[in-house]
């Protein structure tokens, strides 16, 4: 996208700022510095790595970029919408994308969800392969440039320390002295290890308050290629049990090459080893031996990858009693969830969508350019977008007696009527398509407890209970 479509780009409602840094360069960060780039005369990223535009591999500051990624159809929409043509660059360079009723085999509870057409698409892909498109059109609009190989040091701010002025960067190399990067916004997008609570103590706030939720997840990823794709009638694949009879998960999706990622994840110190044997020694012992034959008959193309995540952490900066001018933070420096859930990314998406909502909207409020009042009114918004996809994630969670965090007054009843939508979602279509937007993030959960809804689940989930049903399997013909 060349700099004179990125003008045309700009409304009349454009907040009309100087110049926002953005701290990281990971999908969160470019997200938001497109998102800026329709509100800041610049925008720039600022990055540890050194990152080429084309660059598909793993690299060393994305430590989980080997594992299995999810980009629910949520994500996909906002990315679409804000990189039109996206998804059709994927699918041309190898991402695959199907219909989730249909494609996707979805073992829960000892039975099979429904396998029909649901109207929601997911696109499988490795994340460098999302980066590498996200971070090419990002970087070619003229509004965007980039500073790799550079550290985020602090937070400058104005004397009375009610506003930042921009952030100290220093070079990795160890060349030159620390300096300042004069900036009206200043976005942190570095992560799940953010330094903004710290900064912000250094400058004389409180640090946010945060929840918590241990889970101590193990999770391993290694891609494989499947010998004969034709003797699967699935593309994707989804193996789990119950709080009750297991702590494992088990997932195949299909990505560029041909090729499948497989991801085995367990909970509270089952985890997956990195060893060839042990990996499939741990498949075998799913609560369903599907994806174990299904890596009988395929060949594994590299070896196995390991991370840990210990819990679901989120800052609540919305909270604070004071915060300074001119800050926002997103994606995980914001929210982390379970990654065995996939909702990152798409969260990350939203955030960033909002921000681009609160500028409009500060705009209209204060007038071109003023940040005052911007910061608590986009942290409290994205507040809101984050409950959604952290309800649904630490309610699966906790539902795990080994999980520790607050649990909701309400969790023996929610549990009790999850438990009723996933067997409802074996034999209703209506539940199962529901469920679906629910779960990619296009629809609000209030949706699953409407009045109708709400008794359909309840028949469904008696007729779920048949023998028939739970001995249906999906398939595999070899």
């Amino acid at each position: 996208m060349n700099h004179a479509t990125q003008q045309n780009l700009r409304s009349s409602d454009s907040f009309g700022g100087r110049r926002a840094v953005v701290i990281g360069g990971s999908l969160a960060g470019l997200v938001a510095a497109r998102v800026l780039a329709d509100h800041f005369d610049e925008v720039i990223v600022i990055e540890r790595d050194g990152i080429p535009d084309d660059l598909r591999e793993p690299r060393k500051g994305v430590p989980q970029s080997r594992q299995l990624h999810g980009l629910l159809a949520r994500g996909e929409k906002i990315l679409n919408d804000l990189f039109p043509g996206l998804t059709e660059d994927l699918v041309a360079d190898g991402a695959v994308s199907f219909d989730v009723g249909l494609g996707l085999a979805w073992h829960h509870l000892g039975a099979w969800k429904l396998r029909c057409a649901t109207g929601v698409k997911n696109v499988c892909m490795t994340r460098p392969l999302l980066e590498a498109h996200v971070r090419r059109r990002t970087f070619a609009l003229g509004r965007v440039r980039r500073m790799d190989q550079h550290d985020a040091l602090e937070l400058a701010a104005s004397p009375d320390r009610s506003r930042l002025t921009g952030v100290v960067i220093r070079r990795r190399d160890g060349q030159g002295e620390p300096e300042l990067l004069p900036a009206d916004l200043v976005v942190d997008a570095s992560g799940r290890g953010s330094r903004t609570p710290a900064w912000l103590e250094a400058l004389g706030y409180e640090r946010p308050e945060e929840s918590t939720i241990k889970v101590q997840v193990g999770y391993a990823s290694r891609q494989y290629r499947p010998r004969d794709p034709s003797k699967f009638s699935w593309k994707g694949l989804y193996v789990l049990g119950s709080p009750s009879d297991s702590r494992r998960f088990g997932c195949i999706a299909p990505v560029e090459g041909g090729r499948w990622m497989v991801l085995l994840a367990g909970l509270f110190g089952d985890h997956a080893p990195a060893d060839p044997d042990g990996f499939l020694e741990y498949a075998r012992g799913l609560p369903n031996d599907t994806l174990y034959r299904a890596l009988l008959a395929a060949e594994p193309e590299t070896e196995v990858f390991t991370y840990k995540f210990p819990a679901h952490v989120r800052r609540h900066y919305e909270r604070m009693a004071r915060l300074p001018e001119g800050l926002a933070v997103l994606g995980d420096a914001h929210a982390s969830f379970n990654p065995v859930y996939g909702q990152g990314m798409t969260s990350a998406c939203l955030q960033a969508v909002t921000l681009g909502e609160a500028l409009v909207e500060q705009r209209r409020r204060a007038g071109q350019g003023e940040i005052a009042g911007l910061t608590r009114r986009y942290q409290a918004v994205a507040a809101q977008v984050v409950e959604h996809p952290w309800q649904m994630s630490t309610g699966e969670d906790l539902a795990y007696p080994e999980t520790e965090g607050q649990r909701p007054l309400l969790q023996p009843v929610m549990r009790w009527y999850t438990g009723m939508l996933h067997r409802a979602a074996q034999v209703d279509r209506e539940v199962l398509v529901q469920f679906v937007r629910v779960m990619n993030l296009l629809d609000r959960p209030e949706s699953l407890m409407a009045p109708g809804m709400f008794l359909r689940v309840l028949l469904a989930a008696r007729t779920a209970a048949s023998p028939a049903v739970s001995a249906a399997a999906p398939g595999y013909a070899g």
